[in-house]
């Protein structure tokens, strides 16, 4: 790898940059590789993309190489560093701190792996990548094809039709049966939000076989529960054509 991908400290700068790889006695070029990756080890995950492009930034305003000959000096010097602590001896005095540095160094291969806009890793890890997110993609696919399918049993071909005008009039039968009670005092139908009765009439019926907006509905339908915003619409007397009266137990 060439030594000036990388920032390297100035000897016997005591106040560099905290991502300046080396120390104040240098000089480090020959194993720049090896103190880019020092820094990591120490890291939080969260500065690696700041840690990342810091270094970029050097390469690029030296003209050294471009962003994605960078990141493939980079994501390779990585790999074979993991490669290179999984071959050493497991019973090494030194295995725990090895198994560390796999951990931390994975964790930056991952974030590198989230920034190859080029597909510049090898081809094998790239299309491995590709199909698992093509097999996921499927996966969607058929959950929204199944939801779908469950949808489209609500769904008619042709509305039913109100007498041209009178939508006022359905809505306020509607608003007669919302206020119905059974003989144990309980409401004959409930509903949290009033927005439900909007959608449901402007999806099943017509206004002499146009559609009807929702958003005119919900003029009619203003509650005091923030659902509904727009301003009330009242229903005319002319519309008020019939009333619902409940049969007396007594007379049935």
């Amino acid at each position: 790898m060439k030594v000036n991908y990388f920032k390297l400290r100035k000897r016997f700068d005591f106040s560099p940059h905290p991502y300046d790889i080396g120390n104040a006695f240098g000089p480090w070029k020959r194993t720049a590789d090896s103190h880019f990756l020092l820094k990591i080890y120490k890291l939080d995950e969260g500065k690696f993309e700041e840690y990342y492009n810091y270094h970029l930034q050097h390469t690029l305003d030296n003209h050294i190489a471009d962003e994605e000959e960078f990141f493939g000096q980079v994501w390779q010097l990585v790999d074979d560093r993991i490669s290179y602590f999984r071959s050493k001896d497991p019973f090494d005095a030194s295995h725990q701190n090895h198994l560390d540095n796999i951990a931390k160094l994975q964790q930056f291969q991952h974030f590198l792996d989230g920034i190859d806009q080029w597909n510049a890793r090898p081809s094998h890890i790239v299309i491995d990548e590709k199909e698992k997110i093509i097999h996921s993609l499927k996966i969607q696919i058929k959950e929204l094809q199944s939801r779908l399918d469950e949808l489209k049993v609500f769904e008619v071909g042709q509305k039913i039709r109100i007498e041209e005008g009178y939508v006022p009039t359905l809505i306020d039968i509607l608003k007669q049966v919302e206020q119905l009670e059974l003989p144990s005092g309980r409401k004959l139908i409930l509903s949290d939000h009033q927005i439900i009765y909007p959608r449901m009439i402007g999806k099943y019926f017509s206004d002499g076989g146009d559609d009807i907006p929702v958003e005119t509905l919900r003029n009619y339908y203003v509650g005091t529960k923030g659902d509904v915003t727009a301003k009330g619409t009242e229903i005319r007397p002319e519309h008020k054509l019939f009333k619902i009266v409940p049969i007396d137990p007594a007379n049935k």
